[in-house]
């Protein structure tokens, strides 16, 4: 009697953004907005004759979430730059997932398994696909994908 080694399914993903900026824009632009306008105009927050917060306190508020935000979004760019540097690609070889992760400003390959994911999260506000294992939590960019297809075929294979 013969025995067969069971069939493995190789995939390969393209996952490389094609630009730095693919997603940030709006980021960008908030973020900004948050942090010039509040220098340029001042303004409180009021309903009817009871003042909430003063021009002052709004602006020092509007500033800090601004240059947070600011400084999350350059995370992201810097990531996003240092992943198409490098070309990330994304392989399925038989229910093991291997895809890239950049860590201190490099890249290196993680891997998981699909019967480890515990929840996977479509967002479409977002363009990312949030996958949840026991522990941890990995976040897809659809805009990374070579194509939509590309993505919903490498999605299909999530479950």
């Amino acid at each position: 009697m013969e025995q067969h080694a069971p069939e493995r399914t190789l995939r390969k993903f393209d996952y490389t953004p094609a630009s730095i900026f693919t997603g940030q824009w709006s980021n960008l632009a908030f973020a900004i907005g948050m942090i010039v306008v509040p220098m340029i105009c001042p303004f409180g927050i009021r309903i009817r004759r009871l003042q909430l917060l003063s021009p002052t306190a709004f602006s020092i508020i509007l500033i800090l979430g601004g240059a947070v935000l600011l400084l999350f979004t350059l995370a992201s760019l810097r990531n996003a730059r240092t992943l198409k540097a490098a070309g990330g690609t994304i392989t399925y070889d038989g229910g093991r997932i291997t895809y890239p992760a950049i860590r201190k400003g490099k890249v290196e390959y993680r891997t998981f398994l699909v019967s480890d994911i515990e929840r996977v999260k479509d967002d479409d506000e977002e363009h990312q696909c949030k996958v949840t294992l026991p522990d941890a939590r990995i976040v897809f960019e659809t805009g990374y994908f070579a194509s939509p297809e590309e993505y919903e075929a490498f999605r299909s294979l999530l479950g």
